[in-house]
């Protein structure tokens, strides 16, 4: 294809109307499928609520005429289970979403159902709020494409008779002890909002939310001491050999790391949610490539007033008070100050007292920690404010660069933004048959970078040995190789360590003017297929609608390839070629046409369908789980099964605008 015609079919969902739709190390070794090993998301101090569980026990028989596999000896350590067929055994026994929110045994699946109990309707209640101060505070958002410039969350998905939350992922942080006074860390169940409905003529999607129960792990009895936690690490050890059915029913057996008195509400530290709450397209935010924010939320279980309650995020300072309060700004300073404090920093184990803490915050996509809105506590203070600290004696943190930026990546919004899939770092594995709008990559860059250091821990734990519990920069783990897309340094003594493997070079890419010494981006020398092809600074805001892109210049494609730009829903652009030549980091994929992909739309026709008859091919990146994209982009399926990078909101199950009426 001729590289014009090649770029006039690239102008998609960018366009009004049409469109496609948790923190630290990057790895030495990474993880093979099917995983069965979320990230960790930011939120609130830990507590353990009260009130008594009411969740069944989990069933343990086997399948008649089978009995459960025996589990092979303790080996390499289960981290995160995803696989398809496991997870529905594990709904069925029941860890589904409304018998975890509720307590109650065989809780309603459908949202209709499940919205009308106290506990789903004191978080809806808290999340409609959100979404109608979004609209007060901007009359563009509503939830019609045709209608509305900034597309809203439509708030009926909560209460949908089509629409419910499917368990995606079980994720073991035994890594996590250090931020319990007591315990082995957490297990954290993760649900991702869903709907299928023959009402909707057969639409069937995900949406771009989460909600993800954060379970204390049974702290050790006095008589154990540390043997209990040994067990549960030997328990995950002896999980990591078996698969589906045979994996459910091992988890929920008796002294299984998910039986019944490991999943009781009473052990319940927090419910979190994220939340796509409104996105612009590029032809709204055509400098930055579109705009997306997200609602970070946590909630405690109130057993005495029998809901759900808002809940402080951990490490998310509330900008907005501080910052009228001079006196309290003074001892937040002084508090970060603090040797003992910096040393927790500096390991990344640090616990923010509440005094401090927000209990919403917001996160915006694309360009990550260039926005201030992802780094609240860079809009507080300024590097100037830790002047006189010593950091002499500290690995990680060694300047107040250094410092402020740990600072934000240890908050709900910074860890958000580090290393993810658009605001996600855990979305789910996709039904294998397929083979459109679907993501071959399913988890961020930075969890699968980090599972080597909690496979670590769990792994010292069962050997009987004291862990090393310090986490590095979700950006970027110690000794990591600085592949493609990495986060690289660019003079500040924090970041020294941070280089780029042979053929590439760290540039400050999107950088903001005042971040251009401290942290870039690892690409290549030479220009190649998905590279960004619009080089600009950020010029931020704490105010996330006046971010905007300055001084924007041309960065040179390949020969025969093309940029397709910001304006046309390419966050700092994207050299693509033709199928017809790839290199060797080329693979063939497909993006819809513009105008019969449009046509197609307006005459009502389901989303997939259009993308199915509607697509150019285009060369676009290779990536996969050991190969990831460049931060803004996702890892997609192709036809032919690889991975091939391209904006997230081309995907519909990552936007929130275009979906059927609920």
């Amino acid at each position: 294809m001729p590289p014009r015609r090649l770029r006039l079919a690239l102008v998609l969902a960018a366009l009004a109307g049409a469109g496609l739709a948790g923190c630290s190390r990057w790895p030495s070794e990474r993880p093979s499928a099917p995983r069965q090993e979320v990230a960790r998301a930011g939120d609130a101090a830990p507590q353990r609520p009260s009130g008594p569980s009411r969740l069944p026990p989990a069933s343990s028989a086997p399948a008649p005429g089978a009995a459960p596999q025996e589990p092979a000896p303790p080996g390499r350590p289960l981290l995160r289970i995803t696989d398809r067929a496991a997870l529905a055994e594990l709904e069925a026994a029941g860890l589904d979403f409304g018998s975890v929110l509720t307590g109650a045994p065989r809780a309603p699946a459908s949202l209709a159902a499940l919205s009308r109990t106290p506990e789903l309707a004191s978080v809806s209640r808290v999340l409609s709020e959100d979404l109608r101060q979004v609209q007060r505070a901007d009359p563009r958002s509503g939830t019609s494409v045709a209608r509305h410039a900034h597309r809203l969350f439509d708030e009926r998905w909560l209460s949908a008779e089509s629409a419910r939350f499917e368990l995606i992922g079980v994720v073991n942080r035994m890594d996590r002890r250090s931020f319990h006074a007591s315990g082995c860390g957490e297990t954290r169940l993760v649900y991702r909002l869903a709907y299928a409905a023959k009402s909707l003529a057969g639409a069937r999607s995900r949406l771009p939310m989460t909600a993800a129960f954060e379970l204390l792990a049974p702290a050790p009895t006095p008589a154990d001491d540390a043997r209990s936690c040994r067990r549960l690490a030997e328990a995950w050890s002896r999980a990591g050999a078996l698969s589906g059915p045979d994996l459910a029913r091992f988890l929920t057996s008796p002294g299984g790391p998910l039986a019944r008195p490991a999943v009781d509400r009473a052990n319940l530290s927090r419910l979190v949610v994220n939340l796509q709450s409104v996105r612009w397209p590029s032809t709204v935010r055509p400098d930055l490539g579109g705009h997306a924010e997200y609602v970070l939320r946590a909630f405690r279980w109130d057993g005495r007033a029998g809901r759900y309650a808002p809940l402080a995020l951990e490490n998310t300072p509330d900008v907005a008070r501080i910052a009228r309060d001079p006196r309290q700004r003074e001892r937040l300073r002084a508090w970060l100050s603090a040797p003992e404090n910096l040393a927790r920093l500096d390991r990344g184990t640090a616990l923010l007292p509440d005094e401090f803490l927000a209990t919403k915050a917001l996160s915006a996509t694309p360009h990550g920690l260039a926005r201030r809105v992802n780094r609240p506590f860079r809009v507080l203070f300024e590097p100037g404010d830790f002047g006189g600290v010593d950091f002499g004696g500290l690995s990680r943190v060694r300047s107040p660069e250094g410092l402020i930026r740990r600072l934000d990546q240890m908050t709900c919004p910074g860890c958000h933004q580090s290393g993810s899939v658009a605001g996600f770092h855990l979305l789910g594995e996709e039904d294998p048959a397929r083979a459109h709008d679907a993501l071959h990559t399913s988890e961020s860059a930075h969890l699968a970078g980090d599972l080597p250091r909690r496979r670590a821990v769990v792994e010292a734990i069962a050997r009987g040995a004291a862990p090393d519990d310090e986490v590095p920069y979700p950006e970027r783990g110690d000794g990591a190789r600085g592949g493609y897309g990495a986060r690289c340094g660019l003079g500040d003594p924090s970041f020294a360590g941070w280089t780029c493997a042979e053929g590439l070079v760290c540039s400050a890419y999107d950088a903001p003017r005042e971040d251009r010494t401290t942290v870039g981006v690892c690409l290549p020398a030479a220009p190649e297929i998905g590279d960004p092809c619009q080089v600009g600074a950020v010029v931020p805001h704490a105010d996330p609608h006046r971010d905007r892109a300055a001084a924007v210049q041309a960065r040179a494609c390949p020969p025969a390839a093309v940029c397709n730009t910001s304006p046309v829903g390419f966050p700092g652009g994207m050299c693509t070629g033709s199928c017809g030549a790839l290199p060797e980091e080329g693979v063939c994929g497909a993006i819809a046409v513009l105008d019969p992909f449009n046509r197609c739309l307006a005459r009502g026709t389901l989303f997939t369908e259009c993308l199915s008859r509607h697509v150019a091919p285009a060369g676009l990146r290779r990536c996969s789980t050991e190969d990831p994209c460049r931060e803004d982009y996702v890892c997609a399926r192709t036809s032919s099964g690889e991975g091939a990078c391209i904006p997230p909101y081309f995907l519909f199950q990552l936007r929130v605008d275009g979906h059927a009426v609920p």
